[in-house]
């Protein structure tokens, strides 16, 4: 999966190396940082290697070449980005072709800048670097998202969900996940009322989904900046943690439900969000409904047919649309392993399920 490029730009060259060296050494991260503390050696790198996002920091912002630059003043597109500044329209997305660029804000100190670059995203330049980094990472999903050809046109939920509750449900949708992400962008988002996620992957959860659902309903907020707050990465998987308290799950109404994924489809950037079910949360069936597919997994062996069967039944009485949307998959035979942490993922993706869920997402086992 290709990492995102972030050029740390800034004449205190001791902040901006250590910035980038800490966007590149974040535990599951597919970040990779760079820095520059002299304008024109950043331009010369600028010009010849693809940047994703570009933080503009001091000795930058007033610069007369870095804001020459945003304009497109010496390379191809300065006549139409001149003339669209003479036409009034803004910079503040921050973006010049496919590159975000994002001013670094001292609040103590406010710097000069150039009048390009004022209008350009901030962000706070001393706070926590994994606060830091958590704001730059909301602006990028809400500017990729506003990008043409973006996530609005080929956005999609996908559901996954096992009758007979098999154990090798989450790791296929994990699986499975992780091969759509070599593609695209992925939310993996677990409804399980005991996921597991703790114990699996021996990992301290600060907020968990219901912290990210109550925020994204009732505050009103941007809801990328919701989900960057409680954001994880597994093996190139980004995934909000299961909720802690998983009675609450069945608490939430069907009407609260449909409308925190059609927050997530609307304003989380990313093209796929993937729902693992657990139980039939209020609301179930509108929520298959609304994915534009829905896994229905069964484990080999008798004792999975009844509930398959069961559930068939259960879906042809609901909208006669959803069974064109129903996709029934049987498992392979998983052998259960006994790696700790993150080893279990690992395990996962090169045993048989990850082949299978490779195969599925159409990548090859050598992608990953």
């Amino acid at each position: 999966m290709r990492k995102i490029l972030i050029a740390v730009c800034d004449k205190d060259g001791s902040y901006g190396e250590k910035l980038g060296e800490w966007i590149s050494l974040q535990k599951g991260r597919t970040m990779q940082g760079v820095s520059f503390s002299s304008p024109e050696r950043f331009l010369e790198y600028h010009r010849n290697q693809k940047q994703d996002i570009v933080l503009l920091g001091g000795g930058f912002c007033d610069d007369p070449q870095i804001c020459g630059e945003l304009l497109g003043e010496g390379d191809a597109a300065g006549t139409v980005s001149r003339r669209k500044k003479a036409e009034g329209e803004a910079f503040a997305e921050g973006r010049k072709g496919e590159v975000l660029w994002i001013r670094l804000r001292k609040a103590d100190c406010p710097e000069q800048a150039s009048a390009c670059i004022r209008e350009l995203p901030a962000v706070e330049k001393y706070q926590p670097a994994s606060a830091l980094l958590r704001e730059i990472f909301a602006i990028y999903q809400e500017w990729e998202n506003a990008l043409p050809g973006g996530p609005d046109g080929g956005r999609e939920v996908i559901g996954v969900y096992s009758p007979g509750h098999s154990i090798w449900q989450t790791p296929f949708a994990l699986t499975f996940a992780q091969g759509l992400a070599q593609k695209e962008k992925v939310l993996y988002i677990n409804l399980k009322e005991c996921a597991g996620f703790r114990g699996w992957f021996h990992e301290e959860y600060g907020k968990d989904l219901l912290d990210v659902m109550y925020l994204c309903l009732n505050s009103g907020v941007n809801v990328a900046h919701c989900i960057s707050s409680a954001l994880y990465t597994l093996e190139g998987v980004d995934y909000i943690p299961p909720a802690e308290d998983g009675g609450c799950l069945g608490e939430i109404s069907a009407e609260d439900y449909l409308r925190f994924v059609g927050l997530l489809i609307k304003g989380s950037g990313y093209h796929t969000i993937l729902l693992d079910f657990g139980m039939m949360v209020p609301g179930f069936f509108q929520l298959l409904g609304a994915c534009s597919r829905a896994y229905i997994v069964t484990e080999p062996g008798e004792l999975q047919k009844a509930p398959l069967q069961q559930f068939r039944q259960m879906a042809a009485r609901q909208e006669a649309q959803l069974e064109e949307k129903l996709v029934y998959l049987s498992l392979p035979v998983v052998s259960a392993g006994h790696c700790p942490g993150e080893g279990k993922m690992q395990q996962w993706l090169w045993g048989a399920i990850g082949d299978f869920s490779r195969r599925l997402a159409g990548v090859q086992r050598g992608a990953d």
